[in-house]
């Protein structure tokens, strides 16, 4: 995957940015809070449909406009895409995507064609914030290249939250509560059964990665407890916590609850792990996310590097340097160069500099 040009209009603090690459490694350089991250949110747009870092869709409109519009052309195995990605705040909010001039009305449709992976600080929530975290992770990722899981967790989502909402009503049955129930474990079981092929496939490189970074020192793991294992068991939990859930107000039962820890068995790297330990962890989720995609897509997925580098140690870098050796192409954050060829390890990679500075956009190095 190859992004050729970028057109940005009203986003963030960018008016108008009109770029076109030609290289496999791309910097932005420039002062914090310049607009270099701002590009690659607008990647991620195009990618994901929203933001790595921001999910309040009013926060990216320019301030004093009323909408914006972000626009990339991408190579893909010898065939060109266009996507744009439209915004209008007023007078209501309307959001358009289109694929090559055709209008994506359904979300789950659009999942896989830009694949991406992402490495920026907040990564770090992976690991301290637990499983709410991870299983965010672990949905994004199968969902960029797996249309039925996609498909499957939208559903299960939107039937937990009407299960949830007859849970909130004061004169509500348990006939109109458990009318969900069925619905609700046919989506879940399904989630817990793509779920666990893919953590269980995750683990052994996950593993191999931690081992790689820390020379053998640390021997981590990836582990699944799913919060139901089959649909009877399922069913039980329902109507066991019914009066719980109704006196909390929400479904406490399900695979919206499922615990992934990261670290050795019974300990997690929440609250064990070193800063090092835990960026050694998030890196290697990250190279996993980059395999499974390549190995499912049958494509290398642009790598997004947002100002981490300067914070990898010589191990971490190396580490880092390989999966750079294997992406199609890969866009960094950073404040300046100096120093950056020696963090690359004195690998050589075509390149473009581009510098940014209050939302202009400004090449100052060429391949």
């Amino acid at each position: 995957m190859f992004l050729k040009s970028i057109e940005i209009r009203n986003f963030r603090n960018h008016s108008f940015t009109d770029l076109v690459f030609n290289s496999r490694l791309i910097f932005f350089i420039g002062d914090n809070g310049e607009g270099k991250t701002n590009i690659l949110e607008a990647v991620s747009l195009l990618s994901m449909l929203k933001s790595f870092r921001e999910s309040d869709e009013h926060q990216f409109v320019k301030w004093n406009e009323k909408n914006l519009y972000v626009k990339g052309k991408f190579l893909s195995n010898n065939e060109n895409h266009t996507i744009e990605f439209g915004l209008e705040l007023n007078p209501i909010k309307r959001k358009k995507v289109k694929w090559n001039g055709e209008l994506i009305k359904r979300q789950r449709d659009f999942y896989g064609i830009i694949p991406i992976v992402i490495l920026s600080p907040p990564d770090l929530r992976i690991i301290d914030e637990g499983n709410e975290a991870r299983r965010l992770f672990l949905d994004t990722l199968i969902s960029s290249f797996s249309m039925e899981y996609a498909e499957v967790l939208i559903d299960y989502q939107r039937i937990l939250k009407q299960r949830n909402a007859s849970l909130k009503i004061l004169n509500g049955t348990r006939e109109s509560i458990e009318l969900w129930n069925p619905q609700l474990v046919s989506k879940g079981i399904k989630l817990f059964e793509l779920r666990g092929a893919i953590l269980t496939e995750m683990n052994s490189l996950f593993h191999n990665n931690v081992q790689m970074i820390s020379e053998g020192k640390d021997k981590f793991f990836i582990f699944y407890e799913p919060n139901i294992n089959d649909p009877n068991e399922f069913h039980k939990k329902l109507q066991n916590s019914f009066q719980k859930d109704c006196a909390l107000g929400y479904t406490s039962v399900g695979p919206h609850r499922d615990k992934i820890p990261i670290g050795l068995e019974g300990k997690d790297l929440q609250q064990i792990g070193s800063q090092g330990q835990k960026r050694s962890a998030v890196i290697s989720l990250k190279a996993c996310a980059f395999h499974i995609i390549e190995n499912r897509l049958g494509e290398k997925p642009i790598l997004i590097v947002d100002d981490v580098i300067r914070e990898l140690d010589v191990k971490r870098r190396e580490f880092f340097v390989e999966i750079l050796k294997r992406s199609g192409q890969a866009l960094f954050t950073t404040t300046d160069l100096e120093g950056i060829q020696n963090y690359l390890g004195g690998s050589t990679f075509d390149k473009e500099v581009f510098k940014v500075s209050s939302g202009q956009v400004t090449r100052v190095e060429s391949a």
